[in-house]
């Protein structure tokens, strides 16, 4: 027969980390349920992702708003002239698409300088939102 006395703790894989858990409180090691340990976790990696954003915080919305100035300045001098509207435009992609492959290509030259391409970076994106934003005044 089956002695109802001696208890099985019994063993789950968690489909998140692919650890195992035991149920048993004597041999999990640490405490709470997987939801809370989840959560915890995330907490962990939020919070060192908000420092990363932190650094550098002033002179990345510097160069974001930079970019914004120029893209309402780029705008406005090229809405001037109707001849110039399809060079400029070529122009702005070459420099956003330049921008994009200096920062997401893994070059062993540009390693050195990789804070200033971070930065154009912010740049880029000023300066792309600014544009698109720009485009709903007319």
């Amino acid at each position: 027969m089956y002695d109802i006395s001696r208890r099985r703790a019994w063993s789950i894989r968690s489909a998140a980390d692919g650890s195992r858990l035991d149920s048993s409180p004597t041999t999990s090691g640490s405490s709470g349920t997987r939801l809370i340990r989840a959560i915890e976790a995330l907490l962990v990696k939020l919070d060192a992702r908000i420092k990363v954003l932190r650094k550098n915080l002033p002179m990345k919305l510097l160069f974001f708003l930079v970019g914004f100035y120029c893209a309402t300045a780029f705008a406005t001098v090229i809405g001037q002239t109707g001849d110039w509207d399809i060079i400029s435009s070529g122009l702005a992609v070459a420099v956003v698409e330049g921008i994009g492959a200096l920062m997401y290509r893994s070059i062993p030259l540009i390693d050195g300088v990789r804070g200033i391409i971070i930065m154009f970076n912010y740049w880029k994106t000023g300066l792309t939102l600014g544009l698109f934003l720009d485009s709903f005044k007319y």
